[in-house]
């Protein structure tokens, strides 16, 4: 994660089919998180207007501690390679990456998040 001081507001989602249109056919506030299965993706973008970069977390990195896996420029795929890659992440093939590392975001819903100044 580019953003140690971000709060992120997550949303749960249904599918992987519906996470990666979301990651393709929009582009999100800095503060948006999406949360599937036992994984979690955060908007790490630098700006709104710059291509959509998403941190990839598994929640339970195995001592309760959320760890970041993966992060992957959503903005620059197609909605196939998109569902690709997370089905890779689902499948638990990012898990052990080397870069692997702890991280402490603060998560929000959406009904404690509001809005922020990140939030258009």
């Amino acid at each position: 994660m580019l953003h140690n001081h971000r709060v992120w507001c997550v949303s749960p989602v249904a599918s992987a089919e519906e996470l990666a249109r979301k990651l393709t056919e929009t582009t999100w506030c800095c503060c948006t998180a999406f949360a599937l299965g036992d994984y979690l993706w955060l908007n790490d973008s630098t700006s709104p207007d710059g291509a959509q970069e998403f941190a990839i977390l598994k929640q339970d990195g195995g001592n309760g501690t959320p760890v970041q896996i993966e992060s992957i420029t959503f903005g620059w795929c197609d909605e196939a390679k998109s569902l690709e890659y997370i089905r890779d992440t689902l499948a638990g093939r990012d898990d052990h990456h080397s870069f692997r590392r702890e991280v402490t975001p603060v998560l929000q819903t959406p009904e404690q998040h509001g809005r922020c100044a990140h939030c258009a």
